[in-house]
């Protein structure tokens, strides 16, 4: 006859026995999961794409496609619908001068034959857009079958894991997430006029250039432009850390190409007390806006707020007026002693007239 204490011990092993067998499937499904489900409405699994691209630019016409390998031998074939998008799509607000639109796509599973775990390995693939940085990020999916009180079996939970295939819970991903990024590089012209007729055409007036990198670069580059003077002589102006002094005269231009758009820039002009007014009308991304005057003494900014550059055209024109004197003959040297003869012969013809006031009273 079996004492308490082994049939206590019997009963303590039946237990740990069925609890293991219960949450055996539990601790196979390492959270966080992408996707849980029941017997009567099993889980499901998207897949989102995010969609990047700086200010300035349009959204391109272009599709996105995706496989989910099967590893598991016997698991049913898995499809996932392209992810497309045009111009006529909705940007929303930026953030940090930079778009994201997001969509999603739900992965589709044929009919799993039995209970079990499934594996799958679900990649973005790569195409040919130009300007378009496709993902390389790798996910390896596992789905987890279990069987329904009806005889059938149904989706119970699904993980995600990126980069990796180990099982580790540490690489558990949250979502199922494939980010592209789209670039365009484009130009940027300062160009100057100097008006006014009796204006020095030849003067050169002083520039400061400053970038600031695009949202959807790693790094600011050290761009070159090229300044073309009004006879057709060339320069190299190279803006190290962003900026770049310059000068400019009537009819010189200073273009840059190969700018990626987004990038952002402020063009000023600076004050010299030299009789000339600055103006300024910027063209951003094909849009020109509002001129604007300056003085003789103070510098002239493109935009307080900064430029940025956008993928149509994109334009400063900076145009200084000669503040011009009424020519009266007089040379100004000679003006305070002109100004004494002046004096000089108003007291003259007080003086005189004063005489003659007493001559005629007498």
């Amino acid at each position: 006859m079996m004492s308490k204490k082994g049939i206590g011990a019997l009963l303590l092993a039946g237990t740990m026995m069925l609890g293991m067998s219960s949450t055996a499937f539990a601790a196979d499904v390492k959270v966080p999961t992408v996707g849980n489900g029941t017997e009567q409405k099993p889980a499901t699994v998207s897949i989102t794409k995010d969609f990047e691209m700086s200010e300035g630019l349009s959204i391109p016409t272009v599709t996105f496609d995706f496989t989910a390998e099967k590893v598991t031998s016997d698991a049913p074939e898995a499809t996932i619908s392209s992810i497309s998008y045009t111009d006529k799509d909705n940007k929303g607000e930026a953030n940090g001068g930079k778009y994201t639109i997001s969509k999603n796509s739900e992965i589709s599973f044929g009919n799993f034959p039995h209970a079990g775990e499934y594996v799958y390995t679900v990649k973005e693939t790569k195409g040919t857009d130009q300007g378009i940085t496709y993902s390389t990020d790798t996910y390896t999916l596992r789905v987890y079958v279990a069987n329904g009180q009806n005889g059938k079996v149904f989706v119970k939970a699904i993980t995600a894991e990126k980069g990796t295939n180990s099982g580790d819970p540490a690489n558990k991903a949250e979502k199922i997430l494939f980010t592209n990024t789209y670039r365009k590089n484009a130009s940027l012209v300062i160009e100057k006029k100097t008006s006014g007729e009796l204006a020095d055409k030849s003067k050169r007036f002083d520039f400061t250039i400053r970038f600031e990198k695009s949202a959807t670069e790693e790094n600011l580059a050290d761009f070159t432009g090229t300044l073309t003077r009004k006879g057709g002589a060339t320069e190299t102006v190279t803006c190290s850390k962003g900026t770049a002094d310059f000068q400019l005269a009537d009819g010189d231009k200073l273009e840059f190409q190969n700018l990626p758009a987004g990038t952002k820039y402020t063009v000023t002009e600076k004050g010299a007390k030299d009789g000339y007014v600055a103006h300024v009308k910027v063209t951003e991304n094909g849009t020109a806006g509002q001129g604007v005057t300056g003085t003789d003494a103070d510098d002239l900014v493109s935009s307080q707020s900064g430029n940025h550059i956008g993928e149509n055209e994109n334009k400063v024109e900076f145009e200084n007026a000669y503040h011009e004197v009424p020519l009266t003959g007089i040379i100004m040297n000679n003006l305070p002693f002109l100004l004494l003869i002046g004096v000089a012969v108003l007291a003259f013809g007080a003086l005189v007239f004063v005489k003659k006031r007493r001559t005629s009273d007498r």
